[in-house]
């Protein structure tokens, strides 16, 4: 497809740098993916919003949803291409105004069907932690991400992984 060859070779030309990082769920990582060098082109952020229009022709969502921070980016520009509501995700219920100690941001209600965004997911532990918060509440849930780094139950537009380097035997 040569949309997801478009987002392969933009990630690698714009977002992708090598060394030793530690990821979020705190796995070591010799590659990480700065989405926010893709996210801040708005050429580029509504391109790969666009790449979400077959998944949403599948799910047919009420919603779109994203998760704090990455994921909400994504699903404000889906939002914005598609018509589609949508609602933010928190990672920590908001502690503060007047609807302090929810993690939901925006209206839903029981029943509606959400496709929830995320931007880059190695595990999917907080993609599915979000899916979970957004299923008490009574929503049909579809999580999906931009990229899935290969060890995740999620679909994703692009699974995208580079080959391990050597294991570093000196401190």
């Amino acid at each position: 497809m040569q949309e997801i060859a478009w987002l392969r070779k933009i990630i690698v030309e714009r977002a992708l740098t090598q060394g030793d990082y530690i990821l979020a769920g705190g796995s070591p990582s010799d590659y990480y993916i700065d989405k926010f060098r893709l996210f801040s082109d708005p050429q580029v952020l509504r391109k790969i919003a666009r790449l979400f229009t077959p998944v949403i022709a599948e799910i047919s969502p009420d919603l779109i949803a994203g998760t704090e921070l990455g994921g909400v980016v994504i699903a404000t520009a889906v939002s914005q291409m598609s018509g589609i509501p949508m609602i933010a995700v928190r990672k920590k219920p908001k502690g503060y105004g007047a609807f302090a100690n929810e993690y939901v941001e925006g209206p839903y209600h029981a029943g509606q069907k959400a496709l929830l965004l995320e931007d880059v997911v190695t595990s999917g532990t907080e993609l599915l932690a979000a899916a979970s918060r957004l299923q008490e509440l009574g929503l049909i849930v579809t999580p999906y991400a931009v990229v899935s780094r290969g060890l995740s139950p999620v679909r994703a537009l692009i699974a995208f992984s580079l080959p391990r380097s050597e294991p570093k035997l000196e401190n």
